[in-house]
């Protein structure tokens, strides 16, 4: 791992944040529940991270059994994601605009590990020799 890698991270984590959170202060400001706010989020934050994440922060070819691997690692955020957000927004009862980037932020070394696995990790059976 060079250096370049973990700047790389920094600043696609932090477009991926900045991404999640608009996505969930929106969706709780039309009134959306917080379970479809973090699915919705999911959605488009994944596709948004495994393109860059393999593109800039790993240096990998874009494969599909990479963003496979890639939705599988952070499907891991959907449940970490909705429990830190509901415990910043309703039980110490900050605004969205608080609870979201205070969760985000919480997520960073679990995101960082997963993607690394699934980005990184051989995908053709002669290479895990």
């Amino acid at each position: 791992m060079t250096v370049r890698t973990p700047l790389a991270y920094v600043a696609v984590a932090g477009l991926c944040i900045a991404l999640h959170n608009a996505v969930v202060i929106l969706a709780d400001s039309v009134g959306m529940p917080l379970w479809f706010a973090v699915l919705l989020s999911f959605g488009i934050v994944a596709c948004a991270g495994y393109v860059l994440h393999g593109l800039f922060t790993f240096r990998q070819p874009l494969a599909a059994i990479g963003l496979v691997r890639y939705f599988i690692a952070m499907s891991a955020n959907i449940p970490f994601a909705f429990v830190a957000t509901w415990f910043w927004h309703e039980q110490v009862d900050l605004p969205m605009t608080f609870a979201a980037p205070i969760a985000s932020v919480c997520m960073l070394a679990l995101n960082f590990l997963l993607g690394r696995w699934a980005i990184v990790t051989p995908t053709r059976w002669t290479e895990l020799r």
